[in-house]
């Protein structure tokens, strides 16, 4: 398993990481407020009016100021929510859509999607939508740029329309609690309107209840008068039942009277109606207009004077009407005086029955009867008392909710908010640079610390070797373990030698071991590696051979200033060997072929065989020969350690048959370079080849930074 990166990195190496991918977080960061400023700049420009309503969680009563704050908390919050929601119902939206006439407004009237615009560009004919269509659409449409809430636990409301237009945005936000202030109030007016309807129909049955309860009273007074005269034997009893006999008589008589005299009335017969209620004027006017009458028919007139004939009976028509609806008026009104007499009668009849001694029987019927009339008069007090109340209350009804601000015009944009809009879009970059900064650095970017190096591969790097600096009069970096051996570069190469000593568990054994190194790409520093641990080996005192076996791209002989003309890849096409006892002996015979690409380099004591020119062939069939395992064979007998510096892994396929006949690996990884997958792929191919026992070591070339391990400035001064 794998370590995490966390473990190993500290703020100093994420600053190192950044200032390595300084331009990628800033083209992160440019391209994202890039966006954002497009975005700002193609973007509607939307403008929030808000008019906040107060309104009363407690029904107010105005007859009876007291009644009415006792709700609970609860209650007046639900009380508020429901108003809430009042405000963001269709139908106040669709009265507030009709009275700024927003059907025909751009802003919220119904729109053309782009899928039917793309529709009808390429001439689809699309279908007439229904009026009911149209209409839901600005509902929907008005109901988005809406935004109703409650103002925390206040009794206030604010009611927020978003719109291009700030003015139309005040407009309609005021005009929308207008509408709903409106409402309210015709709705409470039309409840008490209903509930006086209700009043007035209750009130009509107890009136019609306390007029049957009254004349069943009457009725049974005036048809046992003569009874209960008898039974009580009173004087005044007797003399109020012929009373009452008479006023009955009387009364019948006059509504007799009445009834022929609206009958004329409404006939137009003025002489019976004259009649009927005894009016001599009334009489001589029915004649006069009579024979007006006989006359404007009868004779033969003038125009004139049948004009005026005519114009002087209707005027004789109309008081006659006005004389007999006085009359008649008069009528009614002694009708009503017998009627009152007749009760006023009945009233005395009662009285007087009143402490009197009569039969239990009736005493039962008159207390029965009356007790009907009293509770009917009750019943009919109470409605009257409450249809008064629901009346005046009707008159003086007032809204429970009140615009107490106006929304004003905005004068700044609600959307977008470019300060947030840039700032967010500042954050996300910077975080999405690093992002991207770290993910190169861990995952597709090159290794830049050995702990990252130990993440990918699954054996502990051996060393890392700090980035340097050519010196004059040298030819390679590897001349610094000679030139400089105290220096960090020199130690990671012991380093490098005491991993590789470790993984072959060869201390102090006879036979010699062959070390292959190699990279993932050219340029990863194998090459300078391969001579840098030859020669640490070589100063140590092993019996050491470095075989630049890279035939595609030699660059040893550079790296020392020879020049042969016929390196290992002549050799190895000629299938030549190379003798053992030359290469044991180190001798330096000028008549051996072997020489022109076998030496011993000035700079310690280091035997090398060249590679001389690039080839310009395949190279892999030769690596496959006999001669080269032979060469090999010769070189583990002959010396202590024989470093093979091969090809890298990812171009050519050389490094893969070399593998097999080595006991350790070098992997050179060159600082920010070789990405990740390629350094696995190449773990991958080289593990492949290798034999079972032999392990795998990675160095990381070129480090920048800080230094790593100790501070060897305190040790090598």
């Amino acid at each position: 398993m794998h370590r995490s990166h966390a473990a190993f990195l500290d703020l100093r190496d994420i600053l190192l990481i950044l200032r390595r991918q300084r331009w990628l977080v800033a083209l992160t960061c440019l391209v994202m407020l890039t966006v954002a400023g497009a975005y700002l700049l193609r973007t509607t420009v939307l403008f929030t009016a808000t008019a906040l309503v107060q309104i009363d969680p407690q029904e107010t009563n105005l007859l009876d100021p007291s009644a009415g704050h006792s709700g609970t908390p609860g209650a007046e919050d639900v009380r508020i929510e429901t108003e809430v929601e009042i405000l963001k119902s269709p139908r106040l939206a669709l009265q507030t859509i009709k009275t700024a006439d927003l059907s025909n407004s751009a802003a919220f009237g119904p729109r053309v999607g782009l899928l039917d615009q793309m529709r009808l560009a390429l001439g689809v004919t699309l279908p007439t939508p229904s009026a009911t269509a149209l209409v839901n659409e600005t509902i929907a449409n008005f109901s988005e740029a809406l935004a109703v809430q409650r103002r925390g636990q206040t009794y206030l409301v604010s009611v927020q329309i978003t719109s291009e237009d700030p003015d139309l945005a005040a407009h309609l936000a005021n005009t929308h609690a207008r509408i709903y202030i409106g409402d309210q109030l015709t709705s409470r007016r039309r409840s008490v309107a209903a509930s006086g309807e209700v009043l007035r129909a209750e009130l009509g049955k107890a009136a019609e209840r306390l007029a049957e309860s009254n004349t069943a009273l009457r009725g049974y007074v005036l048809e046992n008068i003569d009874r209960l005269s008898a039974e009580v034997d009173s004087a005044e009893l007797r003399q109020l039942s012929i009373q009452l006999t008479e006023g009955q008589a009387q009364l019948a008589r006059v509504e007799d009277q009445l009834q022929l005299a609206d009958q004329g009335f409404e006939q137009g017969d003025w002489q019976d109606l004259a009649a009927q209620v005894g009016d001599q004027s009334l009489a001589a006017l029915a004649q006069q207009r009579a024979a007006l009458a006989t006359r404007l028919i009868g004779a033969e007139l003038t125009p004139q004077d049948n004009f005026d004939l005519t114009a002087e009976v209707r005027a004789l028509e109309a008081e006659l009407r006005s004389q007999g609806r006085a009359a008649v008026t008069g009528l009614r009104r002694d009708y009503q005086q017998a009627l009152r007499a007749q009760d006023r009668t009945l009233g005395e009849v009662q009285r007087a029955l009143t402490g009197v001694d009569l039969s239990p029987q009736t005493l039962t019927d008159i207390y029965a009867l009356n007790q009907n009339a009293l509770t009917s008069q009750r019943q009919f007090d109470q409605l009257n008392t409450r249809l008064r109340d629901v009346e005046a209350l009707a008159v003086m009804q007032v809204a429970g909710s009140r615009l107490v601000s106006e929304a004003l015009p905005p004068s700044e944009p609600s959307f977008p908010n470019a300060g947030l809009v840039l700032g967010v879009a500042l954050v996300f970059a910077v975080a999405l640079g690093i992002g991207l900064a770290l993910l190169k650095e861990f995952y597709y970017g090159g290794i830049t610390s050995a702990s990252q190096l130990g993440n990918v591969l699954p054996e502990k790097p051996a060393a890392a070797v700090p980035k340097t600096t050519m010196q004059p009069g040298w030819h390679t970096l590897a001349d610094k373990v000679v030139a400089e051996p105290m220096t960090q570069f020199a130690e990671a190469f012991r380093a490098l030698r005491a991993s590789v000593d470790r993984s072959l568990g060869k201390w102090g054994k006879a036979s010699g071991a062959v070390v292959l190194v190699t990279s993932a790409n050219p340029a990863e520093g194998k090459s300078t590696t391969a001579l840098a641990l030859a020669r640490t080996y070589a100063l140590a005192g092993q019996r050491t051979l470095l075989i630049d076996a890279d035939l595609r791209s030699p660059n040893i002989q550079a790296f020392i200033g020879a020049e042969p003309n016929v390196g290992l890849l002549e050799y190895l096409q000629s299938n030549g060997a190379l003798c053992q006892e030359q290469a044991g002996a180190g001798r330096d015979d000028s008549d051996a072929p072997v020489e022109q690409f076998y030496l011993r380099e000035p700079r310690s004591p280091l035997a090398i065989i060249l590679g001389s020119r690039r080839a310009d062939v395949p190279t892999d069939a030769p690596l496959q020969s006999m001669a080269f395992k032979a060469l090999l064979d010769n070189a583990r007998s002959a010396f202590d350690v024989v470093i093979v510096d091969s090809a890298p892994l990812a171009p050519v396929v050389d490094t893969q048959y070399i593998a097999p006949l080595v006991d350790v690996a070098v992997l050179c990884v060159r600082f920010g370079q070789a990405t990740q997958v390629e350094l696995r792929s190449a773990y991958t191919s080289l593990r492949e080849t290798l034999p079972e026992d032999a392990a795998i070591i990675g160095i990381l070339n070129g480090v920048e930074g800080r230094s790593q391990g100790y501070s060897y400035g305190a040790y090598f001064d």
